[in-house]
């Protein structure tokens, strides 16, 4: 893969908004963009990270410190100064997975929009780097018309139990009832104790409590953190394994996700998909 360092953001300062909107990445797979931080700017500092393209948002709404969580959890480094946001997927058991959700702008040709909320950091700097590659198409790894197109994303909900409640259902957004991939579902919580998955009827996560889940995940090499229930459908790295949300004939399937909690919280929620640009 190549790193490319992108253009400058106009302007870099606490309390304020950092944004980049570019096209330099034309022509190019993405696969990740790490932003390189400066001064006594940290993670903590970043209140919202928002990457988008043409009025859609891979992501929106989580924080430096959120994000971190979420990588670290997946057994990537926690390193001071340097935050990763991830299209593709360096834990995946095949290269074919690991860049089934790389953003390939030879299809998707519109500029990529960076937003970067800053809180009271002092003196901060910031630049983005980008790990592209080629066409996915060009990749020589078997991805068809479909596979080129498929990104990325995360769909943030908020749940708001008022008390403690037991196998509460919510709803949890997941882009277009025209069909998506779920690889996971992040929770970050402060009282959550169990979540329950239901397809149709069917359990798929039967209203597991965290150590277990936490357990479980370990076994996988995976590091749980404080704070984030993560219902993994790829817990082993295979991305196969990613819940489709539309049955064999293309209808949307009904999902049903209860939890439990222990007190009332504000649970912030990011299902992660394998999607299209425009079903999200």
């Amino acid at each position: 893969m190549d790193l490319l360092e992108l253009n400058q953001f106009p302007s870099v300062a606490a309390n304020s908004i950092a944004s980049l909107v570019t096209r330099e990445l034309l022509g190019r797979s993405l696969y990740a963009l790490i932003f390189v931080q400066g001064g006594t700017f940290t993670k903590a500092h970043i209140t919202d990270l928002r990457i988008g393209m043409s009025n859609k948002d891979f992501v929106e709404g989580i924080t430096g410190t959120q994000l971190q969580s979420l990588n670290t959890r997946a057994g990537q480094s926690d390193t001071t100064n340097y935050l990763v946001h991830y299209f593709g997927d360096p834990t995946a058991r095949t290269i074919r997975g690991q860049h089934a959700g790389d953003l390939d702008m030879s299809i998707y040709d519109a500029p990529l929009e960076i937003e970067v909320a800053i809180g009271a950091a002092t003196s901060p700097t910031m630049q983005c780097w980008a790990l592209v590659g080629p066409p996915k198409l060009q990749m020589n790894i078997g991805y068809n018309d479909l596979d080129a197109l498929t990104v990325r994303a995360m769909i943030r909900s908020v749940l708001q139990p008022s008390a403690a409640v037991t196998r509460k259902s919510f709803e949890i957004g997941l882009g277009s009832e025209a069909g998506a991939r779920i690889r996971s579902l992040n929770f970050f919580h402060t009282n959550l104790t169990s979540v329950e998955f239901k397809k149709r009827s069917e359990s798929l996560h039967d209203d597991v409590p965290i150590a277990l889940n936490n357990f479980v995940q370990t076994e996988n090499a995976r590091a749980p953190q404080s704070g984030l229930y993560v219902l993994d459908r790829i817990v082993d790295g295979n991305q196969g394994e990613a819940q489709s949300t539309v049955d064999a004939n293309g209808n949307p399937l009904p999902f049903q996700v209860n939890v439990t909690t222990s007190a009332a919280d504000t649970i912030k929620t990011f299902a992660d998909v394998h999607t299209l640009l425009n079903l999200i």
